[in-house]
């Protein structure tokens, strides 16, 4: 036993030197990749892979598992691959800090903090002023280079910030905006100065949109007296939308009360509470019916005044007058019952009913010269309009056509084409003055004071910045300033005397 234990011993001796010597020297690639391919195929047992080779069954797996590992990384997807490599200059940098503060708003302490996150690199307070100011320079005088010889109808209106006016006009077609300014006052005589700068530059529309304002209405009277002025729908419209908002709501609470004292009326614990939450029921329930009528008149009234009388497609001026003043009758009934809110509708009704109404004058003109040039009667393409309000797939719609075709014949397509293309150059709201405030608003910031100069820089990113989308094909993907002037520019930074053609290197 003793002797048998000896010599398996000395096997064991024999095979380690054995293995030493032939792991002494270093396995050739070649080897190393033909075992990792056999292994993966699978076709031969490791044992016979490793007896081929002459390497332990450990070396086959270790082949194994580096192939397999490679393959893996090979095919994995990476999402740090490298795109492109940029050189970071300081020119690059401050077409950085003009971008970041028209395109994303940023402060100038977020754009320096911005800079130290993703590049590691700081810049001052003072040269972040400095880039934006002289860029702010640039653009002042490329606002002041376009003739406004072409604008023909234009929308303007007072956006405020730290309760000072900005005077803002806008050139309904093209959406430019050729007037962005500071002012102390909002009076007539400022707004006639302003019109009369924009005015030596070509400024003479046929048609401004206006609201309300009699400091707008006094300066384009004085500085532009052959400007037709058409007061905006828009604005009433929201007050009559806001009015009903307000009367749902005074319904919607007293609805709620006259129920919270049913409930208590129910569950009284005696005859006395019952008796009175019964009758404060009985009046809250009153209540509620009388707001309930309140709003449903109103909502009515106001659905009729806004969609049969001052919408464009509809009926000719004789019966929309008709019907306006019959709403306004019923408004002053309304008012009498319920004051608030309403009252001031009223108002309004009675001040601007012809202000209101005139834009069924300026279509009835159009229609006229159809009427003329087809030799139909006014009525007829008063009728062709009306049916405009109805989609095309309606009941409404096939019936009435049906009976307009027959009549006019083959003529009919061409005037419902010629009424259509009326119907939507002609503007009753200042749609496209709202829609620049509405992007002008982000940089107004309340806690702020934004200077003229930096203002002439927000004017021009806004007149120069291409539209992403539109309903209209002719706007898509080209700036305010392109459909304005039907030419091309370069782009936004380039004009600011930055290069845009950054240097890049292939990964």
């Amino acid at each position: 036993m003793i002797h048998s234990l000896s010599t398996k011993i000395k096997i064991r001796i024999i095979m380690i030197t054995t293995h030493k010597k032939h792991h002494g020297k270093s396995i050739p690639k070649a080897t190393k990749l033909a075992i990792a391919l056999k292994s993966i195929k699978g076709k031969q047992t490791i044992s016979a892979i490793s007896k081929e080779h002459n390497v332990s069954r450990t070396t086959v797996y270790l082949q194994q598992e580096k192939a397999l590992k490679a393959a893996n990384q090979a095919f994995e997807e990476k999402d740090d691959d490298v795109l492109f490599y940029i050189p970071v200059t300081k020119p690059l940098l401050y077409a950085m800090i003009v971008a970041l503060f028209v395109i994303c708003k940023s402060s100038y302490r977020d754009i320096i903090f911005f800079l130290k996150s993703i590049f590691n690199h700081h810049v001052s307070l003072g040269t972040v002023s400095n880039v934006i100011n002289e860029a702010a320079d640039k653009a002042a005088p490329i606002n002041n280079s376009y003739d406004l010889s072409t604008v023909r109808e234009s929308a303007s209106d007072e956006v405020f910030h730290l309760n000072k006016p900005l005077l803002v006009t806008v050139d309904i077609a093209s959406r430019f905006c050729p007037l962005l300014v500071h002012a102390n006052n909002r009076d007539g005589t400022t707004w006639g100065v302003n019109l009369l700068d924009l005015h030596a530059r070509g400024y003479a529309p046929e048609t401004s949109i206006i609201d309300g304002a009699n400091g707008m209405i006094n300066g384009y009277e004085e500085a532009l007296p052959d400007t037709k002025l058409r007061h905006d729908h828009f604005h009433f419209i929201m007050a009559l939308t806001d009015c009903a908002q307000f009367l749902k709501n005074r319904m919607d609470s007293a609805k709620t009360e006259a129920m919270e004292l049913f409930s208590r009326s129910i569950n009284a614990k005696n005859e006395e509470k019952e008796k009175k939450y019964t009758e404060e029921f009985a009046l809250a329930h009153e209540e509620f019916k009388h707001r309930e009528n309140i709003h449903a008149a109103f909502k009515t009234l106001s659905s009729w005044l806004q969609y049969d009388v001052l919408q464009l497609a509809g009926k000719p001026p004789s019966e929309r007058y008709t019907l306006y003043d019959f709403i306004l009758s019923e408004m002053i009934l309304l008012a009498s019952k319920h004051p608030h809110r309403i009252d001031a509708i009223v108002k309004a009704m009675k001040k601007r009913r012809d202000t209101l109404l005139d834009i069924t004058h300026i279509l009835n003109e159009k229609f006229s010269v159809l009427s003329v040039k087809y030799k139909v009667s006014i009525q007829t393409i008063w009728d062709i309009c009306e049916l405009a309000r109805h989609s095309f797939d309606s009941p409404k719609y096939v019936e009435k056509v049906d009976e307009l075709a027959f009549f006019l014949g083959s003529t009919y397509d061409v005037i419902e084409d010629e009424v259509l293309f009326i119907l939507e150059s002609t503007h009753r709201c200042s749609s496209m003055v709202e829609n620049f405030n509405s992007r002008l608003r982000p940089y107004l910031d309340n806690r702020k004071f934004i200077s003229p100069k930096i203002l002439a820089l927000i004017q021009f990113y806004l007149n120069h910045k291409p539209f992403m989308r539109s309903k209209h094909e002719r706007l898509v993907n080209k700036s305010p300033a392109e459909a304005f002037t039907g030419k091309s520019h370069k782009p936004w930074l380039e004009m600011l005397g930055f290069n845009c053609c950054v240097n890049r290197v292939a990964a």
